[in-house]
């Protein structure tokens, strides 16, 4: 027994919500995130680094700081050209923000000036950074040339 007060039921329209292009869309954009979070280290500049036969990499420092100098001598912070001032006040910023324990890495051009490279270390240092690299990238001619 029906408690409705038609003699005919009536059907309502079903209401539902299809999230399963919602979900596609989240997990695309997922995607395109790791992929595109992995080129943030890169300093937005094409520099050619110099070659050493003992490069090294040290992963035991959880900050990274990075300096490019490109091949006219020009600092490079963040993607974007400084002037010896600004990178000194951005650096001395990061060791007030974040201590000067984190480790500066100067990537300097092989074709650019080396007192460029040393003024750098020089800014670093006068930050209160202690913890100074410079990128070299692995020679692997050297073995070919040593036979």
């Amino acid at each position: 027994m029906s408690l409705s007060r038609s003699p005919k039921p009536v059907d309502n329209p079903k209401v539902e919500i299809n999230i399963v292009p919602l979900v596609d869309v989240a997990l695309v954009l997922l995607i395109i995130f790791m992929v595109t979070a992995t080129f943030a280290q890169n300093t937005g500049m094409r520099l050619q680094l110099p070659t050493a036969a003992t490069a090294q990499v040290d992963e035991s420092t959880p900050r990274d700081l990075t300096i490019a100098i490109d091949q006219r001598g020009r600092f490079i912070w963040q993607g974007e050209i400084v002037s010896d001032s600004q990178l000194l006040t951005h650096l001395t910023q990061e060791a007030r923000a974040f201590g000067a324990e984190a480790r500066i890495t100067i990537q300097g051009d092989a074709r650019a000036a080396h007192g460029r490279i040393v003024q750098a270390l020089s800014l670093a240092q006068q930050a209160g950074f202690s913890r100074l690299l410079i990128a070299t990238r692995p020679d692997t001619g050297r073995a070919e040339r040593d036979q």
